[in-house]
């Protein structure tokens, strides 16, 4: 059964490196702070994928599949935007991610 759950955990990689790839950011501000984020997860993902497919003896359980899984759902319904992530819904209140993210400059 594990087998089964590698080949998922792997699919949900590939599938959140995609997303965050083909992000297209329009008439948006570059961020550099996001854009660094966006790159560390891509390449967190690929890694995990990567070593999955390649049968590494590190398996992939159930809680690490669904934290994949509830990450890989919030990446699609912001489509891929990673500042969105951490945009609070009801209060102007920002978090600290956030305002790090927004930045345009890096110092």
């Amino acid at each position: 059964m594990t087998l089964h759950l590698d080949i998922v955990n792997a699919l949900l990689c590939i599938a959140c490196c995609l997303r965050l790839i083909l992000f297209t950011r329009g008439d948006a501000s570059h961020r550099p702070w996001a854009s660094a984020l966006a790159y560390l997860l891509i390449v967190a993902f690929a890694a995990l994928a990567i070593t999955t497919l390649l049968k590494k003896p590190d398996a992939i359980g159930w809680a690490q599949l669904l934290i994949n899984l509830v990450l890989a759902a919030a990446l699609f319904s912001v489509s891929g935007n990673v500042v969105e992530l951490f945009r609070p819904t009801s209060s102007n209140r920002q978090s600290l991610i956030l305002r790090l993210l927004r930045r345009e400059k890096w110092l």
